[in-house]
């Protein structure tokens, strides 16, 4: 767009033209008048060129201030990034590391069920030769007390 706004600044009317809309212009014009007529209060200075070198002067700072600004933002920002960017390598680790966990606990438990069942045989196998041997000692004790018996009636 390049139609040109008419503006006042410090009591002085100018015809501004530029790439930015109406809106814009008016709103950089009132802030460079607002900057004036503030310079103006707090400083003893009457002469207008004084005024505006002081303004373009305290305009210039508060733009460097706010372009070592955006550095630190920008380089914040970069931080960020990569802080961001461990985390997520840190969490995918994780994940993985976790998957594998998770797997490996799925394997130790089906191995404990797998020696709870044979120890279950074994168990039970151990009673049944118990049994047995129970069964034997009795015949034993029967087979003994034949055996006296016999050696006593001889």
């Amino acid at each position: 767009m390049d139609d040109s706004v008419k503006v006042k600044i410090f009591g002085q009317e100018y015809l501004i033209s530029g790439d930015d809309d109406k809106e814009e212009i008016e709103r950089v014009a009132e802030y460079v008048d607002n900057k004036m007529h503030l310079i103006a209060r707090v400083t003893d200075k009457r002469g207008t060129g004084v005024i505006a070198v002081l303004t373009a002067v305290n305009i210039t700072d508060e733009y460097f201030d706010a372009m070592d600004q955006i550095e630190q933002l920008k380089t914040a920002n970069a931080q960020l990034e990569a802080d961001s960017k461990r985390y997520l390598k840190n969490l995918e680790e994780f994940q993985s590391d976790s998957t594998k966990d998770k797997s490996q606990i799925d394997e130790m438990t089906s191995k404990i069920q797998e020696q709870t069942a044979k120890y279950s045989e074994l168990e039970k196998k151990c009673t049944e030769y118990e049994n047995s041997i129970f069964d034997l000692q009795m015949e034993n004790i029967q087979l003994k007390s034949e055996l006296d018996k016999k050696n006593k009636e001889q």
